[in-house]
C-alpha cells in the first residue's frame, strides 16, 4: 500500500469510536490488531527516514514559486531568525500548525521566532534591547516617518550607539527592496541606507482615506439632520448625538464625537477648519519650514475644539481615554461619530468590533461622511507619506543572515509574496483564473481575511511585514476584495476614496523636510503639543489667548533657535 493510503487509512480509523467496531470473530480481531501494529511500525519508519518532515496535519504542500531575483539562489545553511513586530502574540504563542509559516520558512531555510511587541510599549521595549545589546535581527519601528520630532531623532541614536546595521550599499539582488527606498526620496542617515521603509500607500490619494469620519447614519435619520457643509454644521450634528437621545433611551448616555487616538484628534476635521495644521506637522512658509502649531491658521483650530468641548459635541472624557477606547464606545452604541480611516481594512476591523456589540446590521446603521469646506469654499483631504513605519535590522547580523532576511523581505514585496500573503496558498485557498482570484474555502460570512488569520496566525506578520498594502487594487468593486473585507466595508471605503478623488484638493506636505531626522527635543515634539492643545480645549479662559501663552512659552524656551537648526540642517540633508 502506498505511504498516502497508509496514512489515509490510519487517520480513517483512528476517528472510530471503538464501540462502534463489532469484532464477531477473535481472529478477525487478531488481524486487524496485527494489521494496525503493522500499519504503526510503518508509519514510525516512514518518519524516522523522514519521509514526512514537510507534512502538516491537513495542509498540502506547495513548491514556492520564487520570484527571478532569487532563480539560481541557494540557501545552504539553516538559520535563526528573530523579528519583532506588532502585536504577533498569536504567532508567538500558538501550538497549531500554520502550514503557511512552514511554506516559507522551508522555501529560505531559516526558523523565525516571533517577538511581540505591543503599540503601548514598543519604544520602551527596544530601548531596553537596545541597552543590553539583545535587539531582534529585524525589527518594526516608527522614526523617520513619524510627526514627532523625538521619534524621528531615534534613529540617530541607533546609529550612534551602534545599535543597527546599514543596508548593503548594492542592493541589484533585491529589486523590489530597491524600488521601495528609490520611490520614498532620500531616507538616508549618515550617508548610508539603515531601514526599509513600509509601504502604505503606492498612490498619494489614498493617504485619504487616513482621514475618514464614521458616522451613526440612523441617529442621523432619527434626528433629521444630513451631511454637515460647514463646520457649524457639523458642531450642530455632532452635539446633537449628545443631547437629544439619538437611540431613544430615555437617558443622557450617548456621546457626540471623539477620535481613536487623541494624538490623531482633528485628522479629519481640521481639514475644515486649516488644512495644514491637520497633523500637527511641519509646513512651508517663505521664510522656510515652520510647525504648523505655531500658524494663525491653528489659533481657528483651538477655537473650534473648545466649542465643541463646551457645547458637549467632543467625548466630554476624551483625553483621559486611552487609544482605541472611542472605537469600542462607537461599536457599542455609545458614540455617534467616530474620526477613524476609511480604508477596506479599517471599516472591517470596526464592523467585526460592532458584530461582537451589536444585533443591528452594521449596513443599517453606519455610514461615513464627506469632508466639509474650509472657508475658502474648498475640499481638502488629506495626504499621507507613502510609507509609515520601517524595518531596522541590528547589529547583530552579520553578512549571511542579512542577505536571507532581504531574500525574505524582497520576496513579500514581489507579486507571489503579495499573491501569498492577501489570499492564502495558490491551490488551497485560492486559484487564479485569466487573471482574476477565485476563493476556494468556506468564509462561513466571515471576511476571507478573519478566516486566513485564523488558518495561518504567521499572517500578523507576514501581511504586513514589508508592506501595509495600500493599492488600488483593494479598492477595486470585485469578488474576492468582497470576500477579503466584506461587501459593505467595500462599499464606504471605495464611496469615500471616490469621493474625495473627485471633489477634493489634497493637502501639500513638504515630505522632503518632514523624512529628515530632527533634533529631540521636550518642548516641541507632538505629545507636548497635544497635551498643551487639550488644557486648552478644557480651559475656562479664553481659548485663543491661551494658546498664544502657550506658544510665547515655546519661544522663550528657544523655539526659534530650534526652528532655525532644523532648517540649516535641511540645507545639509537636501545637499547629500
Amino acid at each position: 500500500m502506498p505511504v498516502a493510503g497508509i496514512l489515509l487509512f490510519m487517520v480513517y480509523d483512528r476517528r472510530q469510536p471503538p464501540d462502534q467496531v463489532d469484532f464477531t470473530d477473535i481472529n478477525i480481531k487478531q488481524e486487524v490488531l496485527t494489521m494496525k501494529r503493522l500499519l504503526s511500525a510503518i508509519l514510525i519508519l516512514v518518519l524516522l527516514m523522514g519521509g514526512c518532515k514537510n507534512i502538516r496535519a491537513g495542509q498540502d504542500q506547495r513548491e514556492l514559486p520564487p520570484p527571478d531575483s532569487m532563480k539560481g539562489v541557494e540557501f545552504k545553511n539553516h538559520l535563526n531568525i528573530s523579528v519583532a513586530f506588532w502585536d504577533i502574540q498569536d504567532m508567538a504563542a500558538s501550538k497549531k500548525e500554520d502550514a503557511l509559516l512552514n511554506y516559507i520558512e522551508q522555501a529560505f531555510n531559516v526558523t523565525f521566532e516571533p517577538v511581540s511587541v505591543s503599540w503601548a510599549d514598543y519604544k520602551e521595549k527596544y530601548q531596553i534591547m537596545s541597552v543590553t545589546g539583545s535587539l531582534p535581527d529585524m525589527f518594526a519601528n516608527l522614526t523617520i516617518s513619524s510627526a514627532d520630532n523625538n521619534y524621528s531623532s531615534s534613529l540617530n541614536n541607533l546609529i550612534l550607539s551602534n545599535s543597527i546595521r546599514s543596508l548593503p550599499e548594492d542592493l541589484s539582488n533585491y529589486p523590489n527592496i530597491k524600488d521601495v527606498i528609490d520611490k520614498c526620496g532620500n531616507i538616508q542617515s549618515s550617508g548610508r541606507n539603515y531601514v526599509i521603509p513600509r509601504i502604505s500607500f503606492q498612490d498619494k490619494m489614498l493617504g485619504s482615506s487616513d482621514a475618514a469620519m464614521l458616522v451613526r447614519k440612523d441617529w442621523m435619520k432619527k434626528l433629521g439632520l444630513s451631511q454637515p457643509e460647514s463646520l457649524e454644521e457639523f458642531i450642530d450634528l455632532v452635539c446633537a448625538f449628545a443631547n437629544e437621545d439619538p437611540d431613544g433611551n430615555g437617558v443622557k448616555d450617548t456621546i457626540g464625537y471623539n477620535v481613536n487616538n487623541r494624538v490623531a484628534l482633528g485628522k479629519w476635521v481640521i481639514l475644515g477648519i486649516a488644512p495644514e495644521c491637520n497633523v500637527y506637522n511641519w509646513i512651508q512658509r517663505d521664510q522656510g519650514y515652520i510647525p504648523s502649531f505655531i500658524t494663525d491658521d491653528f489659533k481657528k483650530v483651538v477655537k473650534a475644539y473648545r466649542t465643541l468641548y463646551e457645547r458637549g459635541g467632543l467625548d466630554p472624557d476624551f483625553y483621559t481615554k486611552k487609544s482605541s477606547d472611542a472605537v469600542h464606545d462607537f461599536a457599542s452604541g455609545k458614540l455617534g461619530a467616530l474620526e477613524y480611516k476609511s480604508s477596506p481594512s479599517s471599516v472591517m476591523e470596526l464592523k467585526s468590533l460592532w458584530e461582537m456589540y451589536q444585533d443591528t446590521p452594521f449596513e443599517d446603521s453606519v455610514d461615513v461622511l464627506h469632508i466639509f469646506p474650509a472657508d475658502d469654499g474648498k475640499y481638502y483631504s488629506n495626504s499621507s507619506r507613502i510609507f509609515w513605519s520601517e524595518t531596522l535590522f541590528s547589529s547583530g547580523v552579520d553578512d549571511e543572515k542579512m542577505e536571507r532576511l532581504l531574500y525574505i523581505y524582497d520576496y513579500l514585496l514581489s507579486p507571489q509574496g503579495l499573491e501569498l500573503v492577501k489570499f492564502g496558498m495558490e491551490g488551497v485557498d485560492y486559484e487564479k483564473k485569466n487573471g482574476e482570484y477565485h476563493c476556494l474555502i468556506e468564509t462561513d460570512n466571515q471576511s476571507l481575511i478573519t478566516v486566513l488569520m485564523k488558518k495561518y496566525p504567521s499572517l500578523a506578520l507576514f501581511a504586513n511585514l514589508a508592506a501595509w498594502g495600500g493599492t488600488w487594487d483593494d479598492f477595486e468593486d470585485n469578488e474576492l476584495n468582497n470576500l477579503r473585507y466584506g461587501e459593505y466595508a467595500m462599499e464606504l471605503a471605495r464611496k469615500d476614496i471616490l469621493w474625495n478623488q473627485k471633489n477634493s484638493i489634497q493637502v501639500d506636505r513638504p515630505y522632503d523636510f518632514l523624512l529628515m531626522p530632527k533634533e529631540t527635543t521636550d518642548y516641541f515634539n507632538t505629545q507636548t503639543v497635544i497635551d498643551d492643545f487639550t488644557r486648552v480645549i478644557i480651559g475656562k479662559e479664553d481659548p485663543v489667548s491661551m494658546w498664544e501663552d502657550i506658544v510665547e512659552g515655546y519661544y522663550a524656551n528657544g523655539l526659534k533657535d530650534y526652528i532655525d537648526r532644523q532648517n540649516e540642517k535641511f540645507k545639509d540633508f537636501s545637499g547629500k
